[in-house]
């Protein structure tokens, strides 16, 4: 077992460590300094050499304040950490490399059955100024699956009511294409009479009340206030939308595949999380159906 001797340059080196990655998000640079303390705090603490079994030690002490997710964070950033200071010859082994990483538990997204996605349409009053532009922002959502940030970037032009289709700008800076069912079209040629009211030059489809591109936190905004009209589960958001959307989908027969290119996945395995909440579906109706369940 090698042996290595706690050096006092690991203190200096944390503080480097985060200069030198500026490129990297407030939140993130937040998580890698406290992870990183954390660790320092249990090495001078323990005040022994470090070998695998301090190390497990420290992740059993992890164990016991944090969720499996918060501990393989932890361990991938001191992971990333310890190997700087094995290149610099700090220390002369990275023990974190010699970890298995804690199984995380998949949690499936939620979902909204169909009725809910009608209450929610349905409680959009389509006499208020905004109506007609809420109800499509819901209605396209869930007819499309795209993402909020999709929804977000869409422009006039990218929208084709003649071929019921929309082209997005997606994760990746992809473009695919999305269609749409013969309501929501005829809805948005209702909201685009209204749009057009602003005579601006404004590409972005949808517009706030100063005529301008609605923003994310809107549109959120803007979901959250129906799903509180509607008195559905107050957990739904707009990903419930795009979730639900391909769980139906699925539910009623599509190919996997399709509803892959739709969600503009790149992998089939990020959409066969669906197949698992449609198993699960099916389990609960065979449990509660079947009198030998």
């Amino acid at each position: 077992m090698k042996k290595i001797k706690l050096s006092e340059q690991i203190i200096i080196e944390k503080e480097l460590f985060i200069k030198n990655n500026q490129e990297l998000s407030i939140h993130t640079k937040q998580n890698h300094k406290y992870d990183i303390q954390k660790f320092i705090n249990f090495l001078l603490k323990n005040n022994k050499e470090l070998d695998l079994d301090l190390v497990r030690k420290f992740i059993s002490e992890l164990n016991k304040k944090y969720a499996n997710k918060s501990i393989l964070r932890i361990i991938s950033n001191l992971r990333s950490f310890c190997n700087i200071l094995e290149k610099k010859k700090i220390i002369a082994y990275n023990f974190f490399n010699d970890l298995s990483n804690p199984k995380i538990e998949k949690k499936l997204p939620m979902v909204a059955t169909i009725k809910e996605i009608d209450q929610l349409i349905n409680s959009i009053d389509l006499s208020k100024k905004y109506g007609i532009r809420d109800k499509c922002i819901i209605e396209i959502i869930y007819s499309t699956g795209m993402r909020v940030s999709e929804l977000n970037k869409l422009n006039i032009e990218d929208i084709d009511l003649e071929m019921n289709q929309a082209i997005v700008f997606g994760k990746g800076n992809k473009y695919r294409a999305v269609i749409f069912g013969n309501s929501t079209a005829n809805l948005l040629k209702k909201y685009l009479l209204k749009r057009d009211s602003y005579k601006n030059n404004e590409k972005a489809f949808f517009l706030n009340n100063r005529g301008e591109r609605l923003s994310v936190r809107t549109i959120q905004h803007i979901i959250k206030k129906y799903v509180a009209i509607a008195g559905i589960d107050n957990k739904f958001h707009t990903h419930t939308l795009r979730h639900s959307f391909a769980t139906h989908l699925l539910d009623g027969g599509a190919d996997l595949r399709v509803v892959q290119e739709l969600l503009g996945h790149s992998s089939p395995k990020t959409t066969e999380i669906y197949t698992h909440i449609s198993v699960e579906k099916s389990r609960d109706i065979y449990t509660k159906a079947h009198p030998k369940a």
